[in-house]
């Protein structure tokens, strides 16, 4: 049995050795390796490459638990990536109901600016998810790498949802914004978290399908969200709050179940300032691929944010009649896209894996649909008598869902196909949902300023036509760019 062992432990040393020398920028930190050819990890005891300016020598057992299991059924996958399910949905409807209702609670004479700056906490909020899923790729908790962050993430992000509706009840508009800061923080941390997941236990002919089943739980939790708000018109938005609350609670404990982790068997080096920094940046000359996914999925969404202005849209340029009328088309118009995006999404991801259909092809598509969604915003008040109006818009919801099932069915699947670095899936993942806080921040802050920088009617406190042009033409911009920039992408179809 010992000189089994040591036999297996040889060929071990050897493939990694020979790892080494076919991919030497594949010897990564924490002591994992991964070898490209044969599209497998493994964890040894052999010495680490040392960077020129690390901190000092690593451990010589730093382990990586990235285990592929072969008879993981896709009921489990979808178990643990079920967090997508109330991300989805407090996200959305966070965006595109709460908060642009708190604004106009709270600040009653800026409300467009409110907005923009409550959506740049959101953008902001982000920022934590490479540093936590550095840490996590290194964790040696007894229950797994990821579930720990899970679950701590939860029970902060409960705590925050309070916060804000207390905050915002009390009209206290400085600590609702700190408060949804810190539960938006929190989200982020268990988004982080469980993004490693998949890249750790699925293999990677099946993570095409893997996206798609992402890519539907965020569109069903926001059809869900979408369909509360619409039964639950004239009733009090605070009552959003408690509603996440339930869902967090209930989903994290299936989440938890299913991802049966394996935990690190050796202790792996505290992250140095410098690692800290690296993990914030990319290398855009060995990782350029990674780098325009980046870029696109910035620009991505920069275009997805203009939906945050949309209930002013219904307001001032649909004519809708009071604020909770513009909530229930919002909430029509919101869940014909979402379920036409849900229907779409499996399909594209799964004949991605299946046939060979290119990611890249369906993130054009999406693109174009988008901007052709936005075009028709601008040209439908204008040539559509106003008692077909509203109708019309529902039909193009209907388009917008198909662009964006496309693009979604695809975009966890692209970021997996061009990762820097196999064994620290969840860090670099991170740096990939940084693109998302830039597009969620910087977008409604340009959407925001182009709204107030046109003015207002003078008969009224509607923005004016001229506003929503200004800032649905640069959504149609941003989908250009979302395009164009994945174009540049060479390491995956």
């Amino acid at each position: 049995m010992v000189e089994q062992r040591g036999r297996r432990e040889d060929s071990r040393l050897l493939d990694v050795e020979k790892g080494k020398r076919d991919n030497p920028s594949l010897v990564l930190p924490g002591n994992c390796s991964f070898n490209a050819a044969a599209r497998t990890r493994s964890s040894t005891g052999a010495k680490l490459k040392k960077d020129d300016d690390d901190s000092g020598p690593l451990p010589q057992k730093a382990g990586c638990t990235a285990h592929f299991e072969s008879d993981v059924t896709n009921f489990r996958v979808f178990c643990m990536t079920m967090f997508n399910f109330p991300y989805g949905c407090i996200c959305t409807t966070m965006g595109m109901f709460v908060l642009p209702s708190e604004a106009n609670r709270l600040f009653p004479e800026q409300e467009s600016v409110a907005l923009g700056f409550f959506l740049l906490l959101v953008g902001l909020s982000q920022l934590v998810c490479p540093y936590v899923g550095l840490v996590s790729d290194r964790s040696t908790f007894s229950i797994g790498r990821r579930r720990p962050f899970i679950l701590f993430g939860t029970a902060l992000a409960l705590c925050f949802v309070q916060g804000m509706q207390t905050s915002s009840r009390l009209m206290m508009p400085y600590a609702f914004g700190a408060s949804l800061f810190f539960g938006m923080l929190a989200l982020n941390v268990i988004y982080s978290a469980q993004c490693g997941l998949v890249p750790d236990m699925v293999p990677e002919s099946r993570q095409g399908a893997a996206s798609g089943m992402v890519a539907v739980q965020q569109l069903m939790g926001s059809f869900l969200g979408f369909t509360l708000v619409m039964l639950s018109t004239g009733l009090d938005i605070h009552l959003a709050y408690f509603f996440y609350q339930a869902l967090l609670s209930s989903v994290v404990l299936v989440v938890c179940v299913a991802s049966r982790e394996t935990p690190l068997d050796t202790v792996p080096p505290r992250p140095s300032w410098r690692e800290i920094y690296r993990s914030y940046t990319i290398d855009t000359t060995k990782d350029r691929d990674f780098f325009w996914v980046f870029v696109s999925r910035t620009f991505f969404y920069m275009a997805v944010s203009c939906q945050a202005f949309m209930l002013y849209y219904l307001r001032d340029v649909m004519g809708s009649k009071s604020e909770a009328k513009a909530r229930e088309e919002m909430s029509i118009i919101a869940l014909i896209g979402q379920f036409t995006a849900a229907t779409v999404a499996y399909p594209m991801g799964y004949v991605t894996d299946s046939y060979g259909i290119s990611r890249k092809v369906l993130i054009y598509v999406a693109c174009c649909t988008m901007a052709l969604v936005y075009v028709l915003f601008i040209v439908c008040p204008l040539v559509v008598p106003q008692d077909y109006a509203l109708h019309t818009i529902f039909s193009v919801a209907a388009i917008y869902g198909l662009g964006n099932g496309c693009y979604l069915a695809v975009d966890y699947a692209l970021a997996l196909d061009v990762l820097p670095n196999k064994a620290t899936s969840a860090q670099d993942l991170g740096v990939w949902g940084i693109a998302a806080f830039l597009g969620s921040s910087v977008g409604p802050m340009l959407w925001g300023g182009l709204l107030a920088a046109a003015g207002r009617e003078e008969s009224s406190e509607s923005y004016t036509f001229t506003g929503y042009v200004l800032m649905l033409s640069g959504g149609v911009a941003a989908c250009f760019g979302a395009g164009i920039s994945v174009r540049f992408v060479k390491g995956s179809t």
